[in-house]
């Protein structure tokens, strides 16, 4: 599968001129790796930039790995994004998505696709699986851009009592590049998008089995 990932790009520009990409990804990098990365535009565009892995911090299901890029690079991304860099500041540009080389994703399973309403910070959806983390797959522009999130299941309250509902959490910076590609107005009252939702494969991780939840929508 040809999936991209949620990135972000961050320029200080102070004395000591520096400038990194965050990039969400499954697995942690050791510092000082030397590593390329593919970074696409809303506009099909791709942009190819070296750089070596500042740190990885883990998080849930996900690691958030820090590369270092070349000053002039990044004032490459800034330029393709339509985005003045700030003097003695920081400049963050959620306009692009990025592919790792050499990192391919683990084995995933398909626990539900379709239609679902994304409003605020959740995306709503009650899924006949438990709660925990999954990696929800979203097309920006025929895009297949993926990313961790976790997913919450609870009662229903007030006029809707009984039965459970379901929200997954989704990330500040998805957001903002749900923003900066169109896809999704920050403040608007929800959108429907349509999603796959991932779980990681156990049995091929040699894992305990867990159930396969059955695929439901279109």
């Amino acid at each position: 599968m040809d999936w991209w990932l949620i990135t972000r790009v961050a320029l200080y520009a102070h004395s000591r001129r520096r400038a990194f990409a965050a990039v969400r990804t499954w697995t942690a990098l050791e510092a000082g790796r030397r590593t390329v990365l593919l970074l696409r535009n809303g506009g099909g565009a791709v942009f190819q930039v070296a750089g070596f892995v500042r740190g990885s911090a883990a998080g849930e299901a996900h690691h958030r790995v820090e590369v270092q890029i070349p000053w002039d690079a990044a004032l490459t991304l800034a330029a393709w994004a339509g985005k003045a860099v700030r003097e003695n500041g920081k400049t963050v540009l959620h306009s692009y998505v990025a592919r790792v080389e050499g990192i391919d994703p683990p084995p995933l399973r398909l626990v539900y696709r379709g239609y679902v309403p994304l409003r605020g910070a959740f995306i709503y959806k009650v899924l006949d699986a438990p709660p925990g983390s999954y990696l929800l797959e979203i097309s920006f522009g025929g895009v297949p851009v993926l990313f961790p999130t976790k997913y919450y299941k609870y009662p229903r309250q007030g006029r809707k009592a009984g039965g459970d509902a379901g929200a997954f959490a989704v990330p500040l910076d998805v957001l903002r590049t749900f923003h900066a590609w169109g896809l999704h107005e920050l403040g608007a009252d929800f959108d429907y998008v349509h999603v796959k939702v991932w779980r990681l494969d156990a049995s091929a991780h040699g894992l305990a089995e867990t159930p396969l939840w059955p695929l439901t929508g279109t």
